[in-house]
């Protein structure tokens, strides 16, 4: 039988998994080593620095429970009150009672509640147990990388104008302020990356939050949407197949109509040409066999 797995803890991990946490904490590791050293002393460091952690502090717990939490959902408590009919799941035992919006997931080999997506960045399903604090996860980190990215910028601008609470905190380091500037420049790409990747997630659920609906609705819905429309192209075509064989139907006969009609027309000519021939005495009568 094949193994239930629980939570996204559970071993072993995907590299997808391990990808998406080295890529975050690469883009948090920036940030303690290129931004809030180089921050100004006092109230500006001391703000940007707790705003950036308490973020970040919410989004750790997010991602704990998201992955900790298990989203199978609860098994039918009785059994004999259910309706004959009621749907079933044909993977796990007939006594889980199925609902539209539940959906056997073969990764985790279970029955997820209000299933929306198994998420193989986080190695766990997404579902009614831990869909908010996974959306809570994608805007925490689409934040940080917000202030990330504006701020090391706004440091950058900083020091290439020659700000004093800024290049005093580079010549305490073993760079220049050119050095710096390059460094900063090119470690700016991994809070982008994540940026693009996590908001352009962080897009698509909020789309499908206002329209009401899952991740795994929404791909039924477009799947659907895909197969009638290709039902519908085929079905014009055999359409215009039926039509165009109609016409080249009607046109052989109106063609083999013609033939005949000439047919007839050439034989009476003749038949015309050879009496008077006859009565004219210029061809011998036919004689009868």
């Amino acid at each position: 039988m094949m193994h239930v797995r629980v939570n996204g803890f559970q071993r072993p991990a995907t590299i997808q998994q391990i990808l998406a946490f080295a890529l975050v904490l690469s883009s948090t590791a920036v940030a303690c080593g290129l931004v809030f050293p180089f921050a100004p002393e006092g109230l500006e460091q001391s703000l940007i620095t707790t705003i950036y952690f308490g973020i970040f502090g919410v989004g750790f717990a997010c991602m704990l429970y998201t992955e900790m939490v298990d989203p199978v959902r609860e098994q039918a408590q009785n059994v004999s009150t259910l309706d004959s009919n009621r749907l079933v799941c044909q993977y796990c035992d007939n006594e889980k009672e199925m609902k539209t919006t539940t959906k056997h997931c073969h990764l985790c080999n279970k029955c997820v509640s209000h299933f929306d997506h198994h998420c193989i960045y986080l190695n766990t399903c997404i579902g009614a147990r831990n869909y908010w604090t996974f959306f809570g996860l994608v805007t925490a980190i689409v934040v940080l990388q917000i202030i990330h990215v504006v701020y090391q910028i706004l440091l950058i601008v900083r020091v290439a104008n020659d700000n004093d609470g800024v290049v005093s905190r580079v010549d305490r380091t073993a760079m220049s302020k050119m050095g710096y500037m390059v460094v900063s420049g090119i470690s700016l790409l991994i809070p982008v990356v994540v940026l693009v990747a996590v908001g352009s997630l962080l897009g698509f659920h909020i789309y499908i939050k206002l329209i009401g609906t899952t991740t795994f609705l929404w791909i039924k819905a477009k799947r659907r949407m895909r197969l009638e429309r290709q039902k519908q192209e085929n079905e014009m075509k055999m359409k215009r197949h039926r039509e165009q064989t109609a016409v080249e139907e009607r046109n052989k006969i109106a063609s083999e109509r013609e033939r005949h009609d000439d047919e007839k027309k050439n034989l009476a000519e003749r038949f015309v040409t050879d009496v008077t021939k006859v009565s004219e005495g210029t061809a011998k009568p036919l004689q009868k066999v």
